[in-house]
């Protein structure tokens, strides 16, 4: 038998068992037949019940603090420092006395003041006594008090101009630097020093103009100083901007934070932490959330069959996401067992629980 004879023959047999394992394979073996069996037959999955939660939003944004109140003095009129009467950083009461300049002039023309106040008031009442007996005109009585009143009015105008030779403070607060020294010459442009009610701090931060709508004035807010960003303070939101501001796309906010052992200083920045609560949405656990070309979706069991329904992730909240689609309360949703299903599949349902699944991954 010649080399290609046996060759052919070979060649034959190959293919004859290839044909014969083919025809096992379609019939007898894991074949079409054995895969219309296991389509055939119930697929065991894990569920869990669909539950509504609200939308809770955390923003957060960047603040700057001022003082509750704050103010720049600056003198009335122009003149010398003569006197300083705090240092800086030092807490003083409303109305106490902290920069004087050279008043010797005004407190002569107060003493000329005080000595004609004096003197008219001495006519006057001399005119008094002598007007009932006849000795003096009703008009001289009048006149008199004329000038008694003439007198009290150049007093004040004296007083007024004394105390504007002195700077006092408007309000309780803390005193700043000041770069003036004895003998400076100041204008009314001259600012002498700072003060600020530290009592409370105001914190100014922006809010994004998609979460304007959502809040008001007397929500509860949570702040942060980035010196001491392990300790949060809660305070109230005060004011809000009548305007979105075209630059930013934000509404400008206000809110009042207790400052009452005097940790935090004006002008430091702050984490403002605000929490809206929206609208309820089905939560579900990540896992069950499967994406295709058509979007994200899940499978629900219905009837004892699975029913593929399409969502939209609203938002991610630890190993769960909240979605929005045509699911309601109590609806089952396939958390394990998920790979292979098909729309229309029977399936048998069980619980899922954490110990569950764990062991079932393991297995």
């Amino acid at each position: 038998m010649s080399l290609r004879v046996q060759i052919l023959i070979v060649t034959l047999l190959a293919v004859g068992l290839a044909a014969g394992w083919w025809s096992f394979d379609s019939w007898g073996g894991d074949g079409e037949g054995r895969k219309k069996a296991r389509r055939a037959s119930t697929t065991l999955v894990l569920v869990e019940n669909v539950t509504l939660t609200e939308d809770r939003i955390t923003l957060r944004v960047v603040g700057t603090g001022k003082a509750k109140r704050s103010a720049a003095l600056h003198p009335a009129v122009a003149g010398e420092v003569r006197s300083i009467t705090f240092k800086a950083e030092q807490r003083v009461r409303k109305g106490q006395a902290l920069i004087r300049l050279d008043d010797k002039h005004q407190r002569l023309k107060v003493r000329l003041a005080e000595v004609a106040v004096g003197e008219a008031t001495r006519q006057w009442q001399r005119m008094q006594k002598l007007a009932p007996s006849g000795y003096a005109a009703a008009s001289r009585l009048d006149t008199a008090q004329a000038a008694v009143d003439s007198a009290d009015l150049r007093l004040e105008q004296a007083k007024a101009e004394l105390a504007d030779r002195t700077i006092f403070a408007p309000f309780a607060g803390v005193v700043g630097m000041t770069h003036l020294d004895l003998g400076d010459r100041v204008t009314q442009d001259t600012m002498a020093v700072t003060l600020d009610d530290r009592s409370a701090i105001i914190v100014e931060f922006n809010v994004p103009e998609n979460h304007a709508g959502r809040i008001k004035v007397g929500d509860e807010i949570s702040v942060k100083p980035w010196s001491e960003s392990d300790q949060p303070i809660e305070g109230k939101i005060t004011a809000l901007a009548s305007r979105i501001e075209r630059s930013t796309r934000s509404l400008p906010a206000r809110a009042k934070i207790p400052n009452p052992d005097d940790r935090m200083r004006p002008g430091g920045s702050f984490e403002v932490k605000m929490t809206f609560i929206g609208k309820p949405y089905p939560i579900v656990r990540e896992v069950a959330v499967l994406w295709s070309r058509d979007g994200a979706y899940l499978w629900r069991i219905k009837d004892g069959k699975a029913d593929k329904v399409f969502v939209k992730l609203v938002r991610r909240d630890k190993g769960r996401i909240l979605v929005d689609g045509p699911l309601q309360p109590g609806d089952l949703v396939v958390v394990e067992g998920v790979q292979g299903l098909r729309l229309g599949q029977k399936v048998k349902t069980a619980p899922f629980t954490i110990g569950a699944g764990a062991k079932k991954g393991t297995s």
